[in-house]
């Protein structure tokens, strides 16, 4: 970590109030940046160990109402207006520094606090994100760049029937709505059954129906500049997997490690045309962190760009704390660094080698149950756990208290230290329960999803808490 410091140096007279969707995705920022607070949308017990070791402020969404729901973005308007006293007292205190207000999504009352108060803004404007995150628009920007694009259509499900599509795609295809986060809008049609049913869910609402490639897709991150574009090394998407309570086409997390596996030519092509994706973004007036999503066609080795996310996305998080890990300037860090003025984008263009370089970490995000709402009955430590045993006869021990990757110290260690809900807390169908962390591939450590979910003890309520 000690190649770390002259950063450091850098935020030393900066205090950053950072709004995200997830408190714990401040620990790949916070050994670096000078976070004075996190507004967050979840809680969780994980906050309480940031605030003891680090001083952090939390102000959560979650915390006001004791439930979680899917992720959406909407949800960060609603946590400056229940906090507003506390951070505007908290901004007095810390008028001796530079005061910046950093948004990792989408926030228009952020904008509002930070005009009264003085404070610096670094946020990409709403309605430039809401236009970007409609998928009709990134749709017609790859036609109109020339990027490979998945053969497929727009239509409403009130509007054709399934032999129609079936004959057209083939029998197993996929729909996507115009918005959707973390597969929220996303279905995949195998039969005239789940094309009904899909019907009466979409209703007359405009989808992008496209042939089903099959499982593989890759994540990546990049930031967009004026000057040109530096892009992440790629990640294996995690989606659909049963022990994380998922379903086809719903985001579960990221293996860094699998992404080994790709060939060559494929890994360039990805780096290549999010370089393009990423010229066009700056082009448009968005600066900074976004993400793109990739089907792999296993026929032809071709990649193609399938969704945008203007954002800090759930694979940023194992990113960040991995390249603190290895010493390295991470890219979420020189996001907020050159948005701040603390480093120019020549100075960040020449890391670019650097953020390529291949990192060891997987994580996972367990869900919750698609149908029902769940109560925590049982209490889970975050911190190291030891994982031990084969498939039949697994083992999970605490080992001690840790936030980071820093803190693993054997191979079978895993880390969970994200969004480990408070008992008590409810939680929606779907929604995350909590993130675990490894420094091996996952397929090795996915063992531990059972005993992880039985610490948490849910509760099935059928009542609707909505």
């Amino acid at each position: 970590m000690r190649d770390l410091e002259p950063y450091r140096d850098l935020f030393q007279s900066v205090w950053i109030g950072w709004l995200c969707r997830a408190g714990h995705y401040c620990l790949g920022l916070s050994p670096i940046c000078a976070i004075g607070c996190v507004m967050c949308v979840d809680d969780s017990s994980v906050h309480d160990l940031i605030e003891q070791q680090e001083g952090i402020r939390f102000f959560s969404l979650e915390r006001n109402t004791g439930r979680r729901r899917e992720g959406r973005d909407s949800a960060a308007n609603e946590i400056v207006p229940g906090y507003r006293d506390q951070i505007e007292e908290l901004l007095l205190r810390t008028s001796a520094k530079r005061r910046v207000l950093a948004a990792s999504i989408p926030c228009r009352t952020l904008a509002t606090v930070a005009a009264e108060t003085g404070c610096q803004l670094i946020s990409n404007p709403p309605s430039l994100t809401d236009w970007l995150n409609n998928k009709r628009n990134f749709h017609t920007a790859l036609e109109e760049l020339g990027l490979p694009r998945m053969a497929g259509r727009w239509m409403r499900f009130t509007s054709a029937r399934y032999a129609e599509l079936a004959a057209e795609m083939g029998p197993h295809f996929f729909a996507q709505l115009s918005h959707g986060t973390s597969g929220s809008g996303t279905v995949f049609i195998q039969s005239e059954n789940d094309y009904e049913s899909t019907g009466k869910r979409f209703q007359d609402e405009p989808a992008w129906v496209t042939p089903d490639l099959g499982r593989l897709s890759v994540n990546i991150n990049a930031l967009a500049f004026e000057t040109g574009t530096c892009v992440s090394c790629p990640s294996i998407q995690l989606e659909g997997l049963p022990f994380a309570n998922s379903s086809r086409g719903m985001y579960c997390g990221n293996d860094y490690l699998a992404a080994a596996d790709l060939a060559p030519g494929v890994a360039v092509n990805i780096v290549e045309q999010t370089a393009i994706v990423g010229r066009w973004l700056a082009s448009l007036g968005y600066r900074g962190l976004f993400g793109l999503d990739f089907v792999l066609d296993p026929m032809l080795s071709k990649a193609y760009a399938v969704d945008l996310n203007p954002r800090w996305q759930g694979s940023t998080a194992p990113l960040t704390l991995a390249e603190c890990k290895a010493g390295r300037l991470p890219l979420a860090v020189a996001d907020l660094a050159c948005r701040i003025g603390l480093m120019s984008e020549s100075d960040v263009l020449r890391h670019g080698d650097e953020f390529l370089r291949p990192v060891n970490v997987s994580h996972v995000s367990l869900r919750c149950p698609d149908s029902i709402w769940s109560e925590v009955t049982g209490t889970l430590r975050p911190g190291v756990y030891t994982l031990s045993g084969g498939l039949k006869s697994c083992e999970l021990a605490f080992a001690r208290e840790g936030l980071r990757l820093t803190d693993l110290a054997a191979p079978d260690e895993i880390l969970v230290a994200g969004g480990v809900p408070r008992p008590g807390t409810l939680l929606a169908p779907k929604s995350h329960a909590l993130r675990f962390t490894s420094e091996r591939r996952m397929t090795d450590v996915y063992q531990a999803a059972g005993k992880l979910y039985e610490a948490l003890a849910l509760d099935p309520k059928e009542a609707d808490f909505n």
